[in-house]
């Protein structure tokens, strides 16, 4: 039995009633009937996962219309907004039969294509993952969290900011933890713009780097990528997609290498678990 999302559709009612629908379906599935689904959501595709609802039976879809009740006074939880224009979402959808076997899908916010340009995708990614071997950079993700847990070391409720920039609880973000867990990707890596800057403080050194991956995982400005081989960090500037009929195929990032003592190098990191997507 396996789980396939097959279609996810942002629905925008109004302000107050607005989600995302889900479809799936089961490929391959037993003769036994289903007895639970379950559907969690993170922002990383390694999660850590949320519970959005469990007990569901006999659906193939859902309306994850709101992130969580509001919350009430004195909780330090900022919900999820979906009404941002950068936003990625990840869902896990769980199956469960009458026998307790279970399979669980994940797949990111993404329109369907046609077959004939379905496999035009598959073969233009395929060509960059051969590419990829021969001048591939390994790299790590981590994307940055926008929803969560505010920080109860440096978050001010009442100004809503971060008071410590060197916090070592949410590494700046506002939020517990400041970074989903790391996936390792494989890029290409292109231009090093190296620069000089005159200020007040002296000479400032900025190195600019252009990077060329796949589709998955959707980077946004602001997540922070880690060179494995040298432990270099670096800051996403800006991201541009090329799309297939609105399908992103490739992403093309700018970032900015980050001071070696900022606090992103704080960030733990194990290089040696870091489950591989490309």
């Amino acid at each position: 039995m396996q789980t396939v999302i097959t279609r996810t559709t942002p629905i925008y009612r109004s302000q107050s009633d607005h989600g995302i629908f889900l479809q799936w379906v089961i490929e391959n599935p037993t003769l036994n009937p289903i007895a639970n689904t379950k559907i969690e959501r993170a922002g990383a595709p390694e999660g850590p996962y949320e519970l959005v609802i469990d007990g569901l039976a006999g659906f193939h879809f859902y309306d994850d219309l709101r992130a969580l009740p509001a919350p009430a006074p004195g909780n330090t939880r900022e919900n999820l907004n979906f009404l941002s224009l950068s936003r990625q979402i990840y869902y896990r959808v769980t199956i469960t039969d009458s026998a307790g076997a279970s399979s669980a899908g994940v797949r990111s916010l993404e329109a369907g294509l046609p077959k004939r340009q379905m496999l035009l995708k598959r073969k233009i990614l395929r060509d960059e993952r051969v590419a990829f071997k021969f001048n591939g950079t390994q790299f790590a993700v981590l994307k940055r969290r926008h929803w969560g847990t505010r920080c109860k070391v440096c978050f001010d409720l009442l100004t809503k900011r971060v008071t410590r920039s060197k916090c070592n609880e949410c590494y700046g973000t506002g939020f517990e933890g400041g970074y989903w867990a790391p996936v390792r990707i494989t890029a290409r890596q292109g231009v090093t713009n190296v620069q000089t800057q005159m200020s007040p403080q002296g000479n400032t050194d900025i190195n600019k780097k252009r990077l060329v991956l796949l589709d998955y995982p959707a980077v946004e400005v602001h997540d922070v990528l880690v060179d494995i081989a040298r432990n270099s960090r670096f800051i996403v500037d800006t991201a541009t997609r090329t799309e297939l009929r609105s399908v992103v195929v490739h992403q093309e990032l700018t970032l900015s290498e980050i001071a070696r003592d900022s606090i992103e190098y704080r960030i733990p990191v194990n290089f040696d678990h870091i489950p591989v997507i490309y």
